[in-house]
């Protein structure tokens, strides 16, 4: 490994302390999607204390920022995510991903003047809120991406692996109107509205049989009537479709699961709207970052399982849709059976052995982005590689 590598190293281990109390103070004040003004806070004064120049807010969220050091070309951008879950916390492990990305931030810093380029973090809100037009969604369309050739970021999971790719996901708001009466005075002069939604769900879930393995469907009643001695002349549910194939999401599934709804709704003689809402597109994962990271990796011994699939879906899928971007997976430590998204994830984020992930991601994505600046032919490659330079 050469000296800028090692002093940046360095740079990351004298600032292991501060590094691992930003980590635990988020995971000790878990803040919600586009409400995380501590985090946001506490990240953002650390970046102007080594000398980012800061945007913030930015993009029109109060809690998304963009930190800035150097001038020249290309310009890496680190990935910073800090939302937590309702009643859970931390268990989805943000809280690493932000510190991690500050860490990598801090290392790439104490070397940036002999390797030029430029660095950004961007702090980006509410991951968690997919179905609600999330932070890189909204980064994006504000143009805070312009400029970038290459975003990285890591994830916390169970085991070490380059992500391969997720899945899309569109969420459907679906509202059926019928006519009121009551129930059992005069329920022929009704149309319920609540019947729409529920046959919605079996003709959806009829429809299973004939999708793609991949496909996932799940959803929630967001208004089922008021009292039970009525027909409802109002309903509604929020669902949420997804599949890795991004274009069989659109052109089959959405089509399909839309026509259940309308079905219900000529059954039930009422009327059905039918609402996509925030597309999240599935990532494409950049083979020239992804070589990066496995470089990076196997300088500090860090053994990467192979690539593989990430079951959910990420906003960050829109962020590589625009430009090269990719993300790994460490190992946190979490319990293998576990359940992600729950308590048993959020207290295995605070413990040593997730502070000791997080800071291994910093130093990947450190060294990822010390290669990526110092060689423009890399993210000119990667460039190349991307679809829609391609």
């Amino acid at each position: 490994m050469d000296e800028i590598k090692r002093e940046a190293l360095e740079a990351i281990d004298a600032a292991r302390g501060s590094l691992v109390a930003l980590a635990d103070r988020l995971h000790q004040h878990p803040e919600v999607g586009f409400e995380e003004r501590q985090a946001s806070a506490w990240l953002v004064e650390l970046l102007q204390a080594e000398g980012f120049v800061v945007e913030y807010p930015v993009g029109g969220m109060d809690t998304a920022f963009r930190a800035r050091l150097g001038a020249d070309s290309p310009t890496v951008a680190l990935i910073a995510e800090y939302d937590a879950l309702p009643e859970i916390g931390h268990g989805c492990g943000h809280n690493l991903i932000a510190a991690g990305a500050v860490g990598a931030a801090l290392g790439v810093a104490a070397v940036l003047p002999k390797i030029g380029g430029t660095l950004l973090v961007i702090g980006t809100p509410a991951e968690e809120r997919l179905f609600e037009r999330p932070g890189k969604v909204r980064l994006l369309e504000a143009g805070v991406f312009e400029g970038v050739d290459a975003a990285i970021m890591f994830h916390p999971w169970t085991s070490n692996f380059i992500v391969s790719g997720d899945r899309a996901v569109v969420t459907l708001d679906i509202e059926f109107h019928g006519r009121a009466a009551h129930a059992a005075a005069d329920p022929w002069n009704g149309a319920n509205a609540l019947d729409g939604v529920t046959l919605t769900f079996a003709g959806v879930n009829a429809l299973r049989q004939q999708l793609k393995p991949d496909v996932r469907i799940h959803w929630k009643v967001t208004h089922g009537g008021d009292v039970p001695n009525i027909i409802h002349a109002y309903a509604a549910t929020r669902m949420m479709v997804r599949s890795e194939d991004q274009n069989y999401l659109y052109n089959d599934v959405l089509p399909k699961v839309e026509n259940c709804a309308r079905g219900a709704a000529l059954a039930t003689g009422t009327q059905v709207t039918i609402q996509r809402i925030s597309p999240i597109d599935a990532t494409l994962n950049n083979p020239v970052l992804a070589r990066v990271y496995e470089k990076a990796a196997a300088d500090l011994g860090i053994k990467f399982d192979p690539p593989a699939l990430m079951g959910g879906s990420t906003d960050f899928g829109n962020v590589s849709r625009a430009l090269p971007a990719s993300y790994f997976m460490l190992d946190i430590g979490a319990p293998k059976d576990a359940a992600w998204h729950s308590k048993a994830v959020a207290e295995a984020a605070g413990k040593p052995p997730a502070h000791r992930a997080m800071l291994d991601a910093a130093r990947i994505l450190a060294l990822s982005a010390i290669d990526l600046l110092r060689e423009p032919a890399l993210t000119a490659e990667a460039w190349a590689a991307h679809p829609k330079r391609a």
